[in-house]
């Protein structure tokens, strides 16, 4: 029987991203913090681009703010966490980039793209969620 970290590791793998670890939600900040403060009140995004539409150019965009907000360190690692159902439970998983990767294809079942990675050192986040008519990039320190 596949379980919550089964279909995560799965999602993680067919964005490109190479599994390194689950790590869990220890230390902190867990995923449901990282969660609640990406759908703070007063949270604007850094960038934004139309729900529907080419997605072509949507992880160079993710990985300019990711980088920009300390996210990704420099050996391409960072901690990332996307919508599936359990994943709160699994907590963060260590990813790194590939040649690859492409964070549009970390998708729910709603076909939307929503998923928030974080810095090893759990200081910044910088993750991708669906909003009325657009995705927002959000960036925060936490």
């Amino acid at each position: 029987m596949r379980t919550s970290e089964d279909n995560l590791i799965e999602l993680i793998r067919s964005s490109g991203l190479e599994v390194d670890a689950v790590q869990g939600n220890e230390p902190g900040p867990s995923v449901d913090m990282a969660w609640r403060a990406m759908a703070g009140f007063g949270v604007e995004p850094s960038a934004s681009f139309p729900l529907k539409g080419d997605l072509g150019g949507v992880h160079q965009l993710w990985l300019e703010h990711a980088r920009q907000a300390d996210v990704v360190i420099d050996d391409g690692t960072f901690l990332l966490t996307a919508v599936v159902t359990g994943s709160s439970e699994v907590g963060w998983v260590r990813v790194r980039l590939t040649e690859t990767a492409d964070v549009s294809r970390l998708v729910d079942d709603q076909g939307r793209i929503e998923f928030i990675a974080r810095s090893p050192s759990g200081h910044h986040i910088c993750g991708i969620t669906a909003e009325e008519y657009d995705y927002w990039i959000v960036s925060l320190n936490l």
